[in-house]
C-alpha cells in the first residue's frame, strides 16, 4: 500500500487578533500559571494549502519542529491554529513546519515559523479572528 500524500503547504502567516471569550479565559489562566501578564491577543497561524486535500479518514498531525500542534482547524485557504502566549513564537522561531501521519515519519513543508508583527498598544484595534479567516 502506498503511503498517503501529505497536504501541500504553500504559505504561513501569523496574525495578531482579538481574543474570543474562550481565549480570554485561557489568557487569564496562563497569566496566572506562568506568573506574567499576557496581552489580550490571540495569534492566528494560517497555513495555506494548495490544493486543499480531500476529506478522508486519514489524519495528519501538524508539527513545528518536534512540537505537535494539539489542535488545528480548517479555513477556506487551508488550516490554522491559535496561540495566546507570544513565548511560543520566540521558542519556535525558525522552526520547520512538518506533517506526520504516524508521529515517526515526517514530511517537511519547506516553511518555517516566524514571530508575529509587533502588537499595537491598543489591542482593540486588532482584527476579529473571523475576519482574518475569511476567504480573500
Amino acid at each position: 500500500m502506498q503511503p498517503p500524500t501529505p497536504p501541500n503547504a504553500v504559505g504561513i502567516e501569523v496574525v495578531a487578533t482579538q481574543p474570543t471569550a474562550a481565549d480570554r479565559a485561557a489568557i487569564e489562566h496562563l497569566s496566572t500559571t506562568v506568573g506574567r501578564v499576557l496581552a489580550p491577543v490571540t495569534y492566528v497561524v494560517k497555513v495555506r494549502l494548495d490544493p486543499m486535500p480531500p476529506v478522508t479518514s486519514m489524519g495528519w498531525a501538524l508539527y513545528v519542529d518536534d512540537f505537535r500542534i494539539p489542535k488545528y482547524w480548517e479555513y477556506p485557504e487551508g488550516i490554522y491554529f491559535t496561540m495566546v502566549d507570544p513565548q511560543f513564537f520566540q521558542d519556535h522561531r525558525g522552526g520547520a513546519l512538518r506533517f506526520s501521519s504516524n508521529g515517526t515519519d515526517f514530511t517537511d513543508t519547506g516553511l518555517v515559523l516566524s514571530e508575529p508583527d509587533e502588537v499595537p498598544q491598543d489591542t482593540a484595534d486588532l482584527p476579529e479572528q473571523a475576519d482574518v479567516l475569511r476567504a480573500r
